[in-house]
């Protein structure tokens, strides 16, 4: 195995060390639908009816915060934007995982494009009031930014940014597998759980740089592919979730884990995260397919 092999190595054993890590210390047990509330505003003040409905007051002024249907886009079961989602998925992610950056073009295009709809879709779901908007147009929203994203992406002024976001994305992707694999999250609070995937992200992003530096081009697109690995089987095997456990699998996870918006408290007081063990399944394969390419590229 080459030197330059090596830095690829120290991000695989990070990802092993960080998940074991994070399971046995930071994973402590706590009341699920409570957790999730605390994890989102400094000491809610929970209020509930004689007739069983929940309240939810801010804790400086005592006042109600409206609460919301919590949409995110994702629709409910094979509705119309699951669909969209569901087709999304599969056509791009599948690609990314086995074609990567033979075609650098359509790559660096799609690493721009997923990263405008990551952060249009969190912006979205996170500022919208109690009101909300359905899930069909956000669905269209989020899409447009991502098309928007792709256009960008294609040309070649915007190569190296895009190589760049697509390692972090991979980086990201990994991450996130991690964090969505035990029920409520790996940890109950939100702060940590993000400082996890952003840790992965930037081990992604920063292995780029090494690569970049030593100057080995084959050992350089051999950390673009595991990239576009990591990113395409957790796109591809999303969608695979999708179809087994609809709304409540993998993409209320992701919800979990993005959603920070204080009128959908209640929403989240009433449901919690909870992968079935397809689920788990799902995110070690994906895990393991990840890792097997990045071993056979060296």
């Amino acid at each position: 195995m080459t030197a330059a092999a090596r830095p690829n190595n120290l991000l695989l054993s990070l990802w092993f060390i960080l998940y074991q890590v994070s399971t046995q210390v930071l994973a402590t047990p706590h009341s699920p639908s409570v957790a999730n509330i605390y994890a989102r505003k400094v000491d809610p003040i929970i209020s509930y009816s004689s007739n069983g409905s929940v309240s939810i007051l801010d804790p400086s002024t005592e006042e109600p915060i409206p609460q919301g249907p919590g949409t995110d886009g994702s629709g409910t079961n094979f509705s119309l934007p699951a669909i969209i989602w569901l087709v999304f998925l599969l056509v791009i992610g599948a690609p990314l995982a086995v074609a990567g950056i033979r075609g650098w073009r359509c790559t660096t295009g799609v690493a721009t494009g997923l990263a405008a709809i990551v952060c249009s879709w969190a912006a979205i779901i996170n500022s919208v009031d109690q009101e909300g908007i359905s899930d069909t147009l956000i669905t269209l929203i989020v899409l447009a930014f991502g098309f928007l994203g792709l256009i960008i992406g294609v040309f070649e002024f915007a190569r190296l940014a895009s190589m760049s976001v697509l390692c972090i994305l991979g980086g990201l992707a990994f991450g996130l597998r991690v964090i969505l694999i035990k029920k409520d999250l790996l940890t109950s609070s939100l702060a940590v759980n993000w400082v996890i995937v952003a840790v992965f992200g930037a081990a992604g992003g920063l292995l780029l740089i090494w690569k970049n530096r030593a100057a080995m081009a084959r050992q350089f697109e051999a950390h673009l592919s595991s990239a576009c690995a990591s990113t395409g089987t957790f796109l591809a095997f999303l969608g695979i979730d999708l179809i087994m456990n609809r709304q409540s699998g993998l993409s209320f996870g992701l919800r979990s884990l993005f959603d920070n918006n204080d009128n959908h408290l209640a929403y989240f007081l009433e449901s919690s995260y909870d992968p079935t063990l397809s689920t788990r399944i799902l995110l070690i394969a994906s895990m393991g397919l990840t890792y097997a390419n990045s071993r056979s590229n060296f």
